[in-house]
């Protein structure tokens, strides 16, 4: 049960705090603003999420002042939303039909997929067999079933997307006029390209370290952490390279070898010659149809055991390499300098993984990264979005000075009680 609840959050953490849709007795209004009501449902509501929100990160939302904190916020919040709702109609803003229904409909299906979500998740942490279309469904009722008893059905999913569509045209009618010059882009470019050339043009392990702490933001879908590189040191090559699954025992022996401190040069040399001996066949049809005129990324899909180079995009792009790099096994790292020209291919070389064959494929332009299309969009986006967001706010705390705002006796305790 409390591997449901968890993957019951998945869903149930999209449910942001609404204002209450109806109407509440007297005793239920913590406030209201310009007539319109903030009731305890929608206090409540905000309250839950908040707490759900700050448990996860671990901290203890029973002690006393954290607990008036939230309350707080949760007030706050519900009030804004009761601002914007009086807003909505102040300005002629509520949604058309055609505007309800695009809403419901993206809200279904949305509510959909985070149910398929969970239900895959039975199957992936085999808490069931979903693997059949009866026993799929089993779980998608049971699923549905507990989100029920916990207040959430594709009505008031669909409810909420479209209190939230409102308020999207409220946020829109704000931030309308908020825009972005060209020369705002080009000066923001100018400013990124400087800091990353002082940052990185000199040293090629931040820079990687970059690089890399980019590659785990992606693999685990932490976008927030990926940060976009203006400018790349110089030196650096793209090579392609061809991974031979050597001999398990002389590969083993190797490796052993190598990392032992007291071994001699004869006998690393005599280990490395065992493993390129295991493989010599295949190196040897290499060669053969390299000199036949066989393009080496051709021959890599036919003989690669590198999962990073198995695909033609992966192949095309190549690895990134420098002479100072850190990010690669030195023998690999050393082996990419040893051609001086673009299609050379080097020799055989023996690393912990196995042997391998590289080739010289290009080199990767130094210095700022080129101002392209697609690079002014994403500056100009992350120029307008905090532009949008300050006028946003400014804007809701101008209309919360001149609203009347009365709050009840429990509202007032709640506001000074932190």
């Amino acid at each position: 049960m409390k591997m449901l609840n968890r993957l019951l959050a998945l869903v149930l953490a999209l449910a942001l705090c609404l204002p209450a849709l109806a109407e509440s007795a007297p005793e239920d209004v913590l406030a209201t603003v310009n007539g319109v009501a903030v009731t305890r449902a929608a206090f409540d509501s905000c309250l839950t999420q908040l707490q759900d929100e700050y448990a996860s990160y671990g901290y203890d939302v029973t002690d006393p002042t954290i607990a008036a904190v939230l309350q707080q916020f949760a007030l706050q919040t519900a009030v804004e939303y009761a601002l914007l709702d009086a807003k909505l109609v102040e300005l002629g803003l509520q949604l058309t039909d055609e505007e309800l229904a695009d809403a419901a409909q993206l809200a279904r299906e949305d509510f959909s997929m985070q149910v398929d979500m969970i239900v895959d998740q039975y199957g992936y942490y085999g808490m069931a067999d979903i693997s059949t279309e009866e026993g799929r469904a089993a779980v998608l009722l049971e699923v549905l079933s507990q989100l029920e008893a916990m207040g959430v059905t594709e009505a008031s999913y669909i409810a909420q997307a479209q209190v939230f569509a409102g308020y999207d045209k409220v946020y829109a009618w704000i931030v309308r006029d908020v825009s972005v010059t060209d020369e705002d882009v080009r000066a923001h470019y100018d400013e990124l390209v400087e800091a990353d050339r002082v940052a990185y043009a000199n040293d090629v392990a931040a820079y990687e370290g970059m690089l890399e702490s980019n590659r785990y933001a992606l693999m685990y879908g932490m976008t927030d952490y990926y940060v976009d590189l203006y400018y790349v040191p110089e030196g650096y090559r793209i090579i392609t390279h061809i991974l031979l699954e050597a001999d398990d025992a002389a590969l083993a022996d190797y490796t052993a070898i190598h990392a032992n401190p007291a071994s001699t040069a004869e006998q690393i040399a005599a280990a490395e010659a065992a493993v390129l001996a295991s493989v010599q066949p295949d190196i040897d049809e290499i060669n053969a149809r390299l000199a036949a005129g066989e393009a080496f990324s051709d021959l890599i899909p036919d003989y690669t055991i590198d999962p990073g180079m198995m695909d033609a995009e992966s192949i095309a792009a190549g690895y990134e390499v420098h002479a100072q790099s850190t990010g690669y096994v030195i023998p690999f790292r050393d082996a990419a300098f040893t051609v001086d020209n673009v299609g050379d291919v080097t020799a055989p070389v023996v690393t912990d993984f196995g042997v391998h064959i590289l080739c010289y494929a290009g080199d990767v332009p130094a210095g700022p990264v080129p101002f392209t299309s697609d690079v002014e969009a994403i500056l100009r986006e992350s120029l307008l979005v905090p532009r949008q967001t300050a006028a946003y706010q400014q804007t809701i705390q101008a209309w919360l000075n001149e609203a009347e705002i009365v709050y009840s006796e429990e509202a007032q305790a709640i506001l000074s009680s932190y």
